[in-house]
């Protein structure tokens, strides 16, 4: 899924201070999701990927290069990975019919339908020239790996944690899931499943404090029968 990145980028900036934004699933027109997707999310993006394990111990981080264009007809993305050298893009001439997307240009991507199988989700917060990605990966029992990406636009420099990175979980409040912490240089907490469990409602989401009094939250929901709800 690291691959599969879409970077958006709405500004946010001119929005009045201290106001709370839950980013639900927003239903556009197919030209209207593609058009917001290529205008807050097309260019340059300079960042550094930092994948834990299922208990939230960092085990790998890399600085990150992204590319989105538009060309001929098709949403071309690439990542490099700096310090390897590797690149993995893809592309397409419409968003997928799972993938969402907001007004604002913040995004989640991820199946339409889970079930007693592995599932992984990717969600995507943006505030002016900065952004903050998750991507989320569950087994078929327990949560598998976290995936936290701080991005920027090239010549702006995102602070980062010391490594190794221990993220904290505490029981999610409203349901049977985890609640993520990360350090304060990220500003960012997740929520995923905890011992996933047939019959049971499942949820991800990640939530960023890009600046005092500014709260941004996406989340991805889906049923106790396994289908998306939002």
């Amino acid at each position: 899924m690291q691959g599969r990145s879409f970077e958006v980028g709405a500004n946010q900036a001119a929005q009045p201070p201290n106001f709370y934004m839950n980013t639900p699933f927003s239903p556009l027109t197919a030209q209207m999701r593609r058009e917001t997707l290529l205008s807050h999310n097309s260019g340059d993006w300079h960042g550094c990927f930092i994948r834990c394990d299922g208990r939230g111990r960092e085990q790998e981080r890399f600085k990150s290069q992204l590319s989105v264009q538009d060309q001929d007809g098709k949403v071309v993305a690439a990542l490099t990975n700096v310090c390897s050298g590797q690149v993995r893009s893809m592309d397409f001439a419409e968003p997928p019919a799972e993938m969402q997307i907001s007004p604002e240009g913040h995004w989640s991507l991820g199946p339409d339908r889970i079930g007693a199988w592995p599932w992984v989700s990717e969600l995507c917060l943006v505030w002016g020239e900065r952004r903050r990605r998750a991507v989320i990966r569950h087994g078929s029992e327990r949560l598998e790996s976290l995936v936290v990406v701080s991005e920027a636009r090239p010549g702006m420099e995102e602070p980062l944690p010391p490594a190794p990175l221990q993220a904290l979980a505490s029981p999610a409040p409203t349901s049977a899931g985890l609640i993520w912490s990360l350090p304060a240089a990220l500003g960012v907490t997740l929520q995923t499943a905890d011992r996933r469990q047939s019959g049971v409602p499942e949820e991800v989401a990640l939530c960023w404090q890009p600046e005092p009094g500014i709260h941004l939250e996406i989340r991805r929901r889906y049923s106790a029968y396994g289908a998306l709800e939002s």
